[in-house]
């Protein structure tokens, strides 16, 4: 551990602790009035201010988007940490996520991130006495519109006002743990924040521009202007009989002209009949780059699907997300979390609430590491399992393939109950004997058959005894034919290879005729 150092205590000079390059020297200020800096609000809005931006959700697609982002963070869970591990932490964690859940915390969290489009939000705690503990918990946030306040600069910075009838110019002050503001992407000690309907506007505008030309145009295609034609000696009511069977046509199969007159139908070209739609879609991918970060999921121009793309954008939504929770999140900690233990626990240390962004590990994936690391060789507990995947202790029943019978000692189970005919080939492969020993094999197999129905259990005892337990137990613990031959020859060096043939023939029928009586 690094040794703590001591510095030296100096004294700073006074230009470097007091703040030069204050908002207040660059934006003249009204009446001590901070205005909002917007330009699109200062160049479009006029006296409607921040309600142009209000406007911009009424279109379908920015509708959808906003919609989705806020989403994002509302459907991740949301969690109380403990300042420390003190006994206070732990109870002003659990004062604090009690109220919370009583406070409906994704509803909070929806209103306050109508920020992300209009720049800033405002809600009003209600509080009360619990009834149940008497703690003075927040029961309602009620949102307020932006257009209500103002921010006025003065010895500590921004302060935030009530625009009301009294002072409708200026507004009031407010009262302490009363109001929370959350600012969006707040730069350039801009208290209004730097809103996302500021980038949209334009799209959003020219959208509806070319879905207008684009409505005219369906309407010059769909139904052809007409035209009506009469001659120069026409009388002035021949000419309204005219211009009445040309409102006619509009509703009517057939029409009456007088004789002379002529009535065509003038078509508009086809040409360039896509070129509004393309426009419309460009707009709508613009506004899904604003507001997602991606267009993956919002792209309709039917170009297809693409996997890496879609994992990517899917990237990019996650970190917006956590983004939007996160800065929601501090600005809460400062504010309500803050008020509900200074008003309950003076003196307790703060807890924090966040949203858990963590993603769910793949358990495919984890399950296929697994199995790649056991035929490796890992050998797992099943603890491990209980933990890496979620499983209770009644999950598992493996008492057939890890608890060896009473009467045989502990270790690798061995299926005894086999075949002569298995037991042989099991031998052959073990010891790599030809196929083409029909004669040895032969007599192994006539061997085994008959020696197991003369065989008594006190003769199989004699001969389990001595040299073919240790045989037996190398079998039962071996992991493959390869170990148990090393084995054997390990603990019996020197011996022949056709005595240890032997005794490997010997232990396997034995293992057999074992397995055979048992089961009788």
């Amino acid at each position: 551990m690094a040794k703590k150092k001591n510095y030296q205590a100096k004294t700073l000079p006074q230009n470097l602790t007091v703040e030069i390059a204050s908002a207040r020297d660059e934006i003249p200020l009204f009446g001590g009035v901070f205005p909002n800096p917007d330009k699109v609000i200062q160049a479009r809005g006029g006296a409607k201010g921040l309600e142009i931006y209000e406007d911009l959700e009424t279109d379908a697609h920015v509708r959808t988007v906003i919609d989705k982002r806020k989403r994002a963070v509302t459907s991740r869970e949301w969690v109380v940490n403990e300042a420390d591990e003190s006994p206070e932490a732990d109870a002003a964690a659990e004062l604090v996520r009690k109220h919370i859940s009583k406070l409906g915390f994704d509803r909070v969290t929806k209103g306050f991130l109508d920020g992300i489009n209009k720049g800033f939000s405002i809600g009003e705690v209600m509080w009360a006495v619990d009834e149940e503990d008497g703690s003075i918990r927040p029961t309602e946030i009620r949102f307020r519109k932006q257009q209500r306040f103002t921010f006025t600069i003065g010895d500590n910075g921004y302060e935030l006002r009530l625009l009301t009838t009294a002072d409708p110019f200026k507004g009031e002050a407010l009262p302490e743990r009363k109001f929370i503001k959350f600012t969006f992407d707040e730069r350039y000690e801009n208290p209004y924040g730097f809103a996302l309907g500021n980038s949209l506007f334009w799209p959003v505008f020219f959208k509806r521009k070319g879905i207008t030309f684009w409505l005219v145009f369906c309407d010059k295609y769909g139904t052809p202007t007409t035209i009506g034609k009469y001659p120069t000696s026409a009388t002035s009511d021949e000419r309204r009989i005219l211009r009445e069977a040309l409102e006619a046509i509009a509703n009517d199969s057939g029409i009456v002209v007088p004789q002379g007159m002529e009535v065509s139908l003038l078509e508009a070209a086809k040409s360039g009949i896509d070129t509004y739609e393309k426009l419309v879609r460009y707009m709508d991918e613009q506004i899904s780059e604003v507001v997602l970060g991606e267009t993956g999921t919002t792209n309709q121009s039917g170009t297809g699907g693409s996997n890496a793309r879609d994992r990517v954008g899917n990237e990019v939504r996650l970190e917006t997300a956590k983004a939007d929770g996160d800065a929601l999140c501090e600005c809460l900690n400062n504010t309500l979390v803050k008020w509900i233990i200074d008003l309950n626990m003076p003196g307790a240390p703060y807890p924090q609430v966040w949203r858990n962004f963590e993603e769910a590990e793949d358990l495919t994936q984890k399950a296929d590491r697994d199995t790649k690391l056991g035929q490796a060789g890992v050998k797992f507990k099943k603890g491990y399992f209980m933990r890496e995947y979620n499983l209770q202790e009644d999950d598992f029943d493996l008492a057939d393939a890890t608890t060896p019978p009473t009467d045989q000692p502990p270790g690798r189970p061995v299926n005894f109950a086999i075949s002569p005919e298995q037991i042989h080939e099991d031998i052959r492969k073990a010891l790599g004997m030809p196929d083409k020993d029909e004669v040895r094999a032969t007599r192994s197999r006539n061997a085994v058959e008959g020696l197991i129905d003369d065989m008594k259990p006190e003769d199989l005892q004699k001969q389990a005894e001595g040299i073919l337990a240790p045989i037996i137990k190398l079998i039962e613990n071996g992991q493959s034919y390869e170990q148990i031959m090393t084995d054997l020859v390990e603990t019996y060096d020197g011996l022949s290879f056709k005595a240890l043939t032997e005794m490997l023939e010997r232990a396997y029928f034995v293992a057999a005729v074992w397995g055979r009586l048992n089961a009788r």
